[in-house]
């Protein structure tokens, strides 16, 4: 692990580890005790004499005392076999937005390459049970702020945290994952892919220690540092209980901006997006104009749009205006073009070999991107 060498950081690691103890109060035990060594060691009389710890936080602290040196060494020496780094409270890979927020963690352990931490970076988050267009339209939004060198943070949860992070890794910017587990546990399972990748192309991160289970109780708390991390929260899809909004409150209370994609009245996934912007969220119309509030400017992804656009067929043009996010099936295509089959399912293929249309599911259609 990072920071000073020998047997501290092991005490380092047994003080980020106790997941029972906010972070804040971590940092003032650190300084109370000048070192983490001191507060391993430290008597129960130590403990009694510091009145902001409760009894429950110092119940955790000895029953985490119980775990001997030997076991923190082998613990220290997985994290090196595995490629878990920590990053402590004022330590150069430690990031400086977080300092500024109330409870900040104490500890990020991580795993991949650290970001740039001074550079833009935005908060895609969303519901996980999330629809078709709202997948879609965070893919596409992440690969549009990678691209622009904006790096992307989520949660990598189901449905729109891991679509959106999909979408960054294929952009200069990347994504940086914020766990509710440990780095080395991937959850949900469904995405092991996506983990491994982003461990390898981007960077995870939590406050919670390596083999964290992902506890309910975890995650809520996990969100505050997804909004730290950014100069802006967006939430492309959230239902009126999501806890997408958590993120969002986290984001205000942090001074950070909010923006929500805005969706249709009737959708379920759509309630908690078009609630914020009643309360006075920015309206995510499109990343250009997103980007400049963002004051981050770019034209490389807008002139290729423009270029694919330009370069279409007349039959390839029509049927690609019929098209959106929302599912589009063969009959309604037919009925809407008045080409034939054939000349249709020619010209569906010709698009979607191009990367413009997309088959996602027998016989239903949509837009690749969001132009």
């Amino acid at each position: 692990m990072r920071g000073k060498q020998g047997a501290y950081n092991k005490y380092r690691y047994w003080l980020a580890g106790i997941a029972s103890l906010p972070g804040r109060k971590k940092i003032y035990l650190e300084n109370y005790f000048a070192e983490a060594e001191g507060v391993y060691h430290a008597a129960q009389r130590d403990l009694d004499r510091i009145p902001l710890l409760t009894d429950c936080e110092k119940a955790g602290i000895r029953a985490a005392q119980g775990r001997t040196e030997e076991a923190l060494d082998e613990a220290v020496e997985y994290c090196a076999l595995h490629g878990v780094c920590l990053a402590v409270w004022q330590e150069a890979d430690y990031p400086g937005r977080l300092a500024h927020i109330y409870n900040p963690p104490y500890g990020l352990f991580y795993r991949g390459r650290i970001p740039d931490w001074q550079g833009k970076a935005v908060s895609v988050v969303g519901s996980r049970n999330c629809t078709c267009y709202g997948r879609q339209a965070a893919e596409h939004i992440g690969r549009e702020l990678s691209a622009a060198g904006v790096l992307v943070i989520s949660g990598m949860a189901a449905g729109i945290d891991g679509a959106a992070q999909k979408g960054a890794l294929q952009g200069a910017g990347g994504t940086c994952g914020v766990l509710g587990t440990g780095v080395d546990v991937c959850y949900p399972a469904g995405n092991r892919e996506l983990f491994g990748q982003i461990a390898r192309e981007g960077c995870l991160v939590s406050e919670y220690p390596p083999h964290m289970r992902p506890f309910a109780t975890n995650f809520p708390q996990r969100n505050r540092i997804i909004s730290g991390l950014s100069d802006a929260v967006l939430v492309v899809e959230a239902r009126e209980k999501s806890g997408s909004l958590i993120t969002a409150d986290f984001a205000l209370e942090q001074g950070k901006d909010v923006y929500a994609v805005p969706g249709r009245i009737s959708d379920l996934s759509s309630q908690g997006t078009n609630r914020l912007i009643r309360q006075g969220a920015g309206i995510f119309l499109n990343v250009e104009d997103f980007l400049e509030e963002m004051h981050i400017f770019t034209e490389t992804e807008e002139n290729s749009c423009k270029k694919k656009k330009l370069s279409l067929e007349n039959s390839e043009r029509l049927v690609y205006s019929c098209l959106d996010l929302t599912p589009r099936n063969l009959e309604e295509l037919l009925a809407e073009t008045g080409l034939s089959l054939g000349v249709l399912t020619e010209t569906l293929g010709t698009l979607r070999e191009r990367g413009i249309v997309s088959e996602i599911y027998k016989n239903y259609y949509v837009h690749s991107d969001i132009n």
